[in-house]
């Protein structure tokens, strides 16, 4: 999917509101992720890594698992 234009240049973007991780570059619920932006529930990573957030206690959602 294409990234919102608040996320441009990021691939992991956390909801704080659920604690998933969504991977931009894998993601099949854009909904979902709008909705995220809409709430500016979010949260980035740095560095942008799939380990980093899940050092911050995220989970991957289920939409953005291979």
């Amino acid at each position: 999917m294409e990234a919102p234009k608040e996320l441009e240049g990021r691939r992991y973007v956390g909801d704080k509101r659920i604690q998933k991780v969504h991977d931009l570059e894998s993601c099949t619920n854009e909904t979902a992720v709008k909705a995220l932006c809409d709430a500016k529930a979010y949260a980035t990573f740095g560095p942008d890594e799939l380990s980093e957030a899940r050092n911050r206690g995220y989970k991957p959602a289920t939409c953005c698992q291979k």
